[in-house]
This record gives C-alpha cells, sequence and structure tokens, in this order.
C-alpha cells in the first residue's frame, strides 16, 4: 500500500506546471533555418515586459512560457512566469 502512495504524491506536482502556448521554436524555413530565434524572442519578451515596468532580467522560455527573474523590491530576485502573449502573471 505504500508503494501506491510513492507513485500517487508526485502527480499534483505535475499539474502545478504552468504550460503556455509560446513561439514555436520547433518550426524551420524552407532553408532549414529556425522559423524562431528562441534568445532574440527572450529579448524581446523582456523589453515588452520592462515596458509594463516589471524589473525583468534573465528571461527565457520554460514550457512555453516566459520565465524572468524580477527584483522584489528588497533587493531579491523573484523567478515569476509570464504568457507571452498576453504578458498576464501566471500562479
Amino acid at each position: 500500500m505504500s508503494a501506491l502512495v510513492l507513485f500517487a504524491s508526485p502527480a499534483p506536482a505535475v499539474l502545478a506546471v504552468p504550460m503556455c502556448d509560446g513561439p514555436p521554436f520547433d518550426h524551420f524555413n524552407a532553408d532549414g533555418t529556425p522559423a524562431y530565434d528562441e534568445i532574440g524572442a527572450a529579448e524581446n519578451a523582456e523589453r515588452r515586459l520592462r515596458a509594463r515596468g516589471i524589473d525583468a532580467n534573465m528571461t527565457r522560455f520554460w514550457n512555453g512560457c516566459i520565465q524572468t527573474f524580477v527584483d522584489d523590491g528588497s533587493g531579491h530576485q523573484q523567478m515569476k512566469f509570464y504568457d507571452y502573449d498576453s504578458l498576464r502573471e501566471l500562479r
């Protein structure tokens, strides 16, 4: 019975992972080059967040979402996730 509990307990953690419909980084142009530049898209997302007053840095994509670190006002960085299209914070 305890083995069942061990296998069942990780499932809720998997459901808490943010998932977004970010840029399709797996698409390629006819010449074989990537259709989307992940680094460029992350830099663009960081600029868009900063334009909204969010002090974003070290921005990258994770599960299609924007993952960035934001200064919490006390000198510490807090990891936050945002939707790529709407820039809505995901919680």
